[in-house]
């Protein structure tokens, strides 16, 4: 059985084949990586940076996503300490209904967290390595200090397999981190 396509991939590859057609015009969407090119011999991986997004829709989004211990603090305080239900907005426009057990708010992941939990990945050997290997990475929030952040990290970060780009959506605006060239491009989509 062929795997549901994902809207969050539909919408990194539409995106993806927008910006640079010539690298993406072949590309599929297909599961580890998530989208791939063997004819240019490209993957690229999709995730989303969820605790961004849910700060943004409670709009507690001025805390540091870095400072677990404030947010649970202002959450447990506007919202209780079980379960909390947001309506999360998705790349295609609609909005998914989810119920997040405050205890288990850790387990969310970062910008950086979500960077660190795909490049572990990359390296387990269950994905196609391709000669480039990219992230596209959906926030929900437009902080271009938290994308300096997480470009400040993957220059520091050394292991095996590495992502050459690194793409950041922020509606509308989409970031490209260029592992190799040390560089942030901003682009705005539209």
């Amino acid at each position: 059985m062929e795997p549901m396509e994902r809207p969050d991939e539909r919408k990194a590859l539409d995106i993806l084949q927008k910006v640079d057609p010539e690298k993406y015009h072949e590309a599929q969407l297909l599961d580890k990586p998530d989208i791939q090119n063997p004819i240019r011999n490209i993957g690229v991986e999709v995730t989303q940076s969820l605790k961004e997004s849910v700060l943004k829709v409670l709009g507690i989004d001025t805390i540091s996503v870095h400072d677990d211990r404030q947010i649970l603090e202002t959450i447990k305080t506007k919202y209780g300490a079980g379960i909390l239900r947001v309506a999360l907005p998705l790349p295609d426009g609609t909005k998914k209904k989810v119920g997040i057990s405050i205890a288990n708010w850790h387990s969310l992941f970062n910008l950086i967290e979500a960077y660190d939990n795909k490049v572990k990945k990359l390296q387990s050997g269950n994905y196609t390595v391709y000669a480039e290997n990219n992230l596209f990475i959906f926030v929900f929030g437009n902080d271009e200090q938290s994308i300096e952040q997480l470009a400040k990290h993957i220059y520091r970060k050394r292991k095996k397999q590495q992502y050459d780009y690194i793409y950041v959506y922020s509606q509308p605006i989409l970031y490209m981190i260029d592992y190799h060239k040390k560089v942030i491009h901003k682009q705005q989509i539209g």
